[in-house]
């Protein structure tokens, strides 16, 4: 039997339709490409040399980002994560929302299992992991989405399950490191219960990212849960086998790569009824980062089943949705793209730990964000890592650069990071947050990539 009928007959078997059917250059279960040969030591990226780059990486990871969250983030009185700070690592306020904890909880514990084995890091998941178990839990077997800085529950679930995602995603990466069997059969009991709890007609979103979508209406599943989904399932099935993860990451890769693309605009939108056929309205309109985002985690997702059709695919696609995001004015990548809408009226939005309120008209959302051009990073040092492609050298690069000069503000005597900005980086002297996650896991993921060209 071939390796396609084979690739076919596993998926008819999980209940979802062969992903080969749908791709434009076909789907079959190949080996990933190999590594370009070219000689690292030759090589140079945002004008450095690979090493410089990777060390530059590694120091803000270690000498800056990191000594920043263990003065001011990490509550080494009660554990967990405090994350309403100021640029300078004021506290703006105490609360805790559990996604923030979760995604605390896998940082320290990815840091631990891949970049030194420290024990401090070990130690801060400890804490973290303790503090979500001891005041999270509900007794119907949901979780709090905000607590105080004590535990005290401010707000019971009321429907975001992407925080609980997030606890799932930290319990799994804890179980290595801590060599937890506990954490890990929680996590996924965790895991699959939201993925069943997604994956139903009666499934409604209710989450900070889409505020308008009402609990009385149709089920509406974003790409952003699907993301959710495929990444840790991925991440899950990198350590465990389990037939019920394989059938979760395949249902989401076919989600994500037949369902959410639009082979008229050649782009990922955003929101997709239950039955996946499109709202009105939202054909064409794309979150520009989550398109980036969730294509390498697709390719991770290719490179566990060794499939470099379906990698070159997502490269592919990862390559327009840049082409199509990328502001060649004034620098970074759009927020959002409603393709054909010239006219069209964004709806206000003020993120959270600013005093922006971002009104766009027009076919793009201008907003900017500090966390996609940290997707970007990951993802064109990928594609490049593998292919040498000059499209994945040139959008590294700006987006290199635009994190250099307008999102970091070390030139500004301050240790964080602007996360959210209009089209020009207007300069707001403070904020009310900043980010536990998406920079750390970009250093993190990018000095390993680094650290496999240069091996």
């Amino acid at each position: 039997m071939s390796k396609t009928i084979q690739r076919r007959t596993f998926l008819s078997a999980l209940g979802v339709a062969s992903l080969g059917a749908a791709l434009p250059r076909g789907y079959a279960q190949q080996s990933p490409s190999p590594p370009c040969p070219s000689s690292a030591a030759s090589l140079q990226l945002a004008g450095m040399s690979l090493r410089e780059l990777r060390q530059s990486f590694h120091d803000e990871l270690f000498q800056v980002v990191l000594p920043f969250w263990d003065q001011h983030g990490v509550d080494h009185e009660y554990g967990g994560i405090l994350c309403s700070l100021d640029y300078d690592g004021t506290l703006r306020n105490s609360e805790k929302l559990m996604w923030f904890q979760g995604r605390g909880l896998w940082v320290y514990s990815f840091l631990y299992n891949h970049l030194g084995r420290d024990p401090k890091h070990l130690e801060i998941a400890r804490q973290i992991k303790d503090f979500i178990l001891k005041y999270g839990r509900q007794e119907d077997g949901w979780w709090a989405e905000k607590l105080t800085r004590d535990g005290q529950v401010l707000k019971s679930f009321g429907g975001d399950i992407e925080g609980v995602y997030f606890i799932a995603e930290g319990l799994q990466e804890y179980a290595v490191a801590a060599n937890d069997d506990q954490a890990r059969e929680m996590a996924l009991a965790i895991f699959k219960k939201l993925f069943a709890y997604f994956n139903r007609p009666e499934f409604r979103y209710s989450g900070p990212d889409f505020p308008d979508l009402k609990p009385d209406g149709p089920c509406v599943r974003p790409q952003g849960t699907w993301m959710l989904n495929l990444n840790i399932a991925t991440q899950m099935l990198n350590k465990w086998k389990d037939p019920e993860l394989e059938k979760i990451a395949a249902t989401s890769l076919d989600a994500i790569l037949h369902r959410h693309y639009n082979p008229a605009i050649g782009l990922n939108t955003e929101m997709l009824y239950f039955d996946f056929t499109r709202p009105p309205g939202e054909e064409r309109k794309v979150r520009l980062g989550h398109g980036v985002e969730v294509l390498w985690m697709a390719m991770d997702e290719a490179d566990r089943l060794g499939d470099r059709a379906l990698w070159n695919t997502c490269a592919e696609r990862i390559e327009r949705h840049l082409d199509v995001a990328w502001d060649h004015v004034y620098g970074g990548m759009a927020q959002w793209v409603n393709i054909d809408q010239g006219g069209f009226s964004w709806p206000p939005e003020t993120p959270v730990g600013t005093n922006f309120a971002f009104h766009f008209v027009g076919e793009y959302n201008y907003m900017k964000t500090l966390w996609g051009m940290n997707e970007v990073l990951i993802a064109t040092l990928r594609v490049y890592e593998r292919t040498r492609a000059e499209w994945a050298a040139r959008y590294f690069a700006l987006a290199h650069q635009v994190i250099q000069e307008k999102f970091r503000l070390r030139k500004r005597g301050l240790p964080g990071y602007v996360l959210f900005t209009d089209r020009q980086f207007t300069w707001e002297p403070h904020a009310a947050r900043q980010d536990n996650y998406h920079p750390i896991r970009q250093l993190m993921l990018t000095v390993l990539t680094l650290d496999r060209m240069l091996g």
